[in-house]
């Protein structure tokens, strides 16, 4: 039994990924169609998933409004009562369903900060049995993922809050870091307590995440799920590292990190990167330009 459904027009299946990669990435299961095993019967996937499924997102485009598969899909989640509808295009939606909430993804660009996107969140967390979220729903083990640039400006908020941390502005959020010894480059942090470090000996976030991972896609805008896939982060400078899989979908790309805490972050760009080093081992969450997903564990 799934979390989400998504129903959607044809037309719309880019977006439609980009949701499901989103919610998946918030810790629910989600299944769209493009997630049907080869040899299954279209219509029975579709009719079991949509009668077991905790929730249904229908969005409402200007292609979806004339979609009989969408109304129809629409029409069995409103009879069980898990129907979760959202807007993504400026249309008035079928007579039967202008009374429920929809909530607005007109604008959305797979942003978790997002009005929209976080009422839909909330009305999927109320209809599955939840509380209503201001957050990401993780599952036990899992950390939540958001854009570099949300997780800076979020922390730097709360440590102005507080009083445990200055930050300052230039340009763009910047986390503090520990003092490096004898280093002025920021990217060059001692990690090992002073007692066993040896002398000179300077770690640099890059070499803190480079290594081999296994794990797997676990959405994708454009297929379905995949396991055991590989990826190898190799060091190009002290904060730079490239990304490679023998999964040709995640292909291969550079990412320029920074850190906060026992998080290495991407520092720019639209791809969400992610290595928590609290985790043993490592567990990476890595997402190229937000189209694909992925998780896993960094090999000893």
């Amino acid at each position: 039994m799934t979390d989400v459904f998504i129903s959607y027009a044809s037309e719309d299946r880019d977006r439609a990924g980009k949701l499901a990669s989103a919610l998946s990435a918030f810790g629910w299961t989600v299944w769209w169609d493009r997630k049907i095993i080869t040899g299954q019967a279209f219509d029975q996937a579709i009719e079991h998933e949509l009668e077991t499924t905790k929730s249904v997102v229908v969005l409402w485009s200007k292609h979806s409004i004339a979609s009989e598969w969408v109304k129809n899909e629409a029409a069995v989640a409103s009879e069980r009562g898990v129907l979760v509808p959202a807007i993504i295009d400026s249309v008035k939606l079928p007579l039967e369903f202008r009374r429920k909430q929809t909530a607005e993804l007109i604008d959305w660009k797979g942003e978790p900060s997002h009005s929209g996107f976080q009422a839909l969140c909330e009305g999927i967390a109320t209809t599955i049995g939840g509380t209503p979220l201001h957050q990401p729903i993780l599952r036990q083990g899992q950390k939540v993922w958001w854009s570099s640039r949300w997780v800076l400006a979020t922390i730097a908020t709360i440590a102005v809050a507080v009083g445990l941390g200055v930050y300052s502005l230039s340009g763009s959020w910047r986390t503090t870091t520990p003092k490096p010894t004898a280093q002025s480059d920021r990217s060059k942090i001692s990690t090992q307590p002073e007692s066993k470090k040896p002398v000179g000996a300077v770690v640099e976030i890059a070499d803190l995440v480079v290594g081999s991972y296994s794990g797997d896609v676990i959405a994708d805008s454009k297929g379905g799920s995949r396991s055991n896939v590989g990826l190898t982060i190799t060091k190009l400078d002290g904060s730079t590292i490239r990304v490679t899989s023998d999964y040709r979908r995640l292909g291969t790309i550079n990412v320029a990190l920074t850190r906060i805490g026992n998080n290495i972050l991407n520092a720019d760009g639209d791809t969400p990167f992610m290595v928590d080093l609290d985790r043993n081992p490592p567990t990476l969450l890595f997402d190229p330009h937000s189209e694909v997903a992925y998780r896993g564990n960094k090999q000893k």
